[in-house]
């Protein structure tokens, strides 16, 4: 039997204020991201139904949603899988992170008005606890706001298209990089880092730190993923 992890409750949160489709976008995007639908599942509109409550036109409006953000594929003869990540992937996404992101760091410390400032400053606090408390769920979304912050800082609203183009396949990488041992405290040491040099409108240095940090999560991605194909192969010959 197929299943995405359902909420129960899921046809009783059904919100008049937003749209159908909307709603079930944001329930599959959810699950994916996080991975509760592993790479390589197939997603079935019946189950889809049954889990939500929802008609199959606006699920299949959602999957197309799905699908231009690179989360899911469509064969030609109409299923879907949720996106397997692979290296070249990773790869061309890396070199995209390491041209944007430092630009949107050191644009942020120069540009964050006050309000911005305070809202960082709390979310780091946020980010402590969880890494206290080891609450992995909570850390990936308290990270994707982190990024998601320092892009609205830097005013650039051509930057902000171009990333919100990408978000949800940096957010799956992320989120995977997260997973790693180590790089939870890590990356809290290095978002730190960059929360500082912000604070303190030092651009040149969020810029060189916010590239540190992608270079970091590439390297320990890269390590994960040669790790685990060493490990497929290995059992493959026993």
């Amino acid at each position: 039997m197929i299943t995405y992890g359902c909420d129960k409750n899921m046809k009783n949160k059904i919100v008049q204020s937003q749209t159908l489709q909307n709603q079930v976008y944001e329930y599959l995007h959810t699950k994916i991201i996080n991975g509760e639908i592993p790479p390589g599942q197939r997603l079935v509109e019946e189950k889809i139904v049954e889990e939500t409550g929802i008609s199959r036109s606006p699920i299949r409006e959602a999957i197309r949603r799905l699908a231009s953000d690179g989360l899911v594929s469509v064969s030609p003869r109409g299923g879907v899988k949720v996106y397997r990540a692979t290296s070249e992937d990773f790869n061309y996404l890396y070199e995209c992170r390491l041209s944007l992101e430092p630009t949107a760091a050191y644009y942020a410390a120069l540009r964050i008005n006050q309000m911005q400032l305070i809202q960082l400053n709390k979310l780091m606090e946020e980010m402590k606890l969880a890494v206290e408390k080891r609450e992995l769920d909570q850390l990936k979304i308290l990270s994707s706001r982190f990024h998601h912050m320092i892009l609205e800082a830097s005013g650039n609203p051509y930057l902000a298209k171009v990333m919100k183009q990408l978000n949800s396949l940096i957010t799956f990488y992320r989120n995977a990089v997260l997973n790693i041992p180590r790089r939870l405290e890590d990356g809290a040491d290095e978002h730190r880092a960059i929360w500082r040099a912000i604070q303190n409108r030092d651009g040149e240095s969020a810029e060189k730190l916010m590239k540190e940090h992608i270079q970091l999560d590439y390297r320990f991605y890269m390590a994960e993923y040669r790790q685990k194909k060493e490990a497929v192969y290995k059992d493959k010959l026993d």
